[in-house]
């Protein structure tokens, strides 16, 4: 699959405070025409939340509303419903696990919108829980991780990695192009002594779902909003890596053979540049198009090509902004479209 260039393009991480998704959605699609992506409301609807949003339908899976808790059951609840999840894996049944209204109101009003827009976006953007994360944060009935649990880490897996096959069939229904992003914020616990889960393992899941996506002729691309180890996530199959380059930028340049060598097969860098307001930090875009300057220098540094990094560039808030309040997000998103802006028009990247 030939990766683009994407030319510091901006584009968001996924989370959003508001409420009103009719007039939240037409915002991204107005002011973000290079590439869209649906909005996750959690502020709106419970159910928007990241490790309840994509559980929808998988099996063993409790949902309580009344008290906003998700576990899922194991044994003898479990084995009933297992085999009509494993002969849908089979068959790739991917409309099994489709994602309903009811659980992204935003992605509904975003795949009903899109082929109406003239010109229709060629790219457009999407996110799933990666599978580590989803794994690793919901628990059974006895709240032990998934994980821990040889059915329901399989549950997990696999039932991440089919949320996103159906996400990127679907965005590519509506736009040539599209690109899936795993949200792993996990990943910040790997290798820690609160995580019992193999290296390789890891590597399996992540690169389960990237099949998944490529399978649907969509990019994958990975968002980890702290510090990881970054050659785990590195060597996989991975198009796009998404980072908090803001506060945590540091921890990625610990890894420059494995950065170079994905930049070198084509990979893009998703520059989280614009921070949270837990970062205290101005938004101005002429302070932030500085400190992109300073953190692609120390990358060149290195030995990477700074025009290469700019070439294959996404620019993002360094994490969702559902956490944020309204007028915060708002702000953020204008720094980051003004930010793109300048880079683009400084680097001839139009």
């Amino acid at each position: 699959m030939q990766r683009p260039g994407f030319t510091a393009v901006p584009t968001v991480v996924g989370s959003f405070p508001h409420t009103d998704a009719s007039a939240l959605t037409d915002r991204i699609l107005a002011r973000f025409a290079a590439m869209p992506a649906w909005p996750q409301m959690p502020v709106r609807d419970w159910r928007e939340s990241m490790y309840v949003q994509y559980s929808e339908g998988l099996p063993g899976a409790v949902i309580d509303g009344r008290e906003q808790r998700i576990y899922f059951r194991g044994g003898d609840a479990l084995y009933a419903e297992l085999e009509p999840f494993y002969q849908a894996l089979i068959e790739e049944d991917v409309e099994r696990f489709a994602i309903t209204a009811d659980y992204a109101r935003g992605l509904g009003l975003f795949l009903e919108t899109v082929p109406r827009l003239n010109p229709r976006p060629k790219w457009v953007k999407g996110q799933v829980t990666g599978p580590f994360s989803f794994a690793m944060t919901v628990t059974d009935q006895n709240k032990r991780s998934l994980a821990y649990d040889p059915d329901l880490y399989e549950v997990a897996v696999q039932g991440m990695a089919m949320k996103a096959r159906w996400l990127a069939r679907r965005l590519r229904q509506v736009a040539e192009n599209a690109l899936v992003t795993l949200d792993e914020p996990y990943l910040c616990s790997f290798g820690s002594a609160f995580v019992n889960v193999p290296r390789d393992d890891v590597i399996a899941a992540i690169d389960s779902a990237v099949k998944a996506i490529h399978k649907e002729g969509a990019l994958a691309g990975l968002h980890c909003c702290g510090n990881t180890d970054w050659s785990l996530v590195l060597s996989t199959g991975l198009d796009v890596v998404n980072f908090d380059a803001y506060e945590y930028f540091q921890g990625l340049t610990l890894y420059p053979e494995e950065l170079g060598a994905f930049l070198l097969r084509g990979g893009t860098l998703s520059w989280g540049i614009v921070p949270g307001s837990r970062a205290s930090a101005d938004l101005d875009p002429r302070a932030l198009l500085g400190a992109l300057d300073n953190r692609i220098g120390q990358l060149a540094a290195k030995g990477m090509d700074r025009g290469t990094i700019y070439r294959q560039s996404l620019i993002t808030p360094s994490c969702g902004l559902g956490t944020e309040s309204v007028e915060r997000a708002d702000r953020a998103v204008d720094a980051l479209l003004e930010l793109s802006n300048l880079i683009r028009e400084r680097e001839g990247l139009g």
